[in-house]
């Protein structure tokens, strides 16, 4: 592998007016998307997508059962 001296970026103020038109442009599509998507969809329960609790436990492995713990250990 050849090295090579590092290049130098250096930051304009174009660059800097640019990133800073993009972010406010970013802001305002944000601020006009979130009201949308705060009263328009629900959040995804698991009543609303059709699977029932044990259905999830048994698809991920989970057995909420607790474990049999022996009454006495033997000496």
């Amino acid at each position: 592998m050849l090295r090579r001296p590092p290049t130098r970026i250096e930051l304009k103020i174009d660059d800097l007016n640019e990133y800073n038109a993009v972010k406010t442009a970013r802001e305002l599509e944000q601020k006009k998307q979130k009201p949308l998507t705060e009263m328009g969809s629900p959040m995804a329960t698991p009543e609303a997508t059709g699977k029932s609790r044990t259905d999830v436990h048994q698809r991920i492995g989970y057995d909420p059962k607790p474990l049999p713990q022996p009454s006495h250990l033997p000496h």
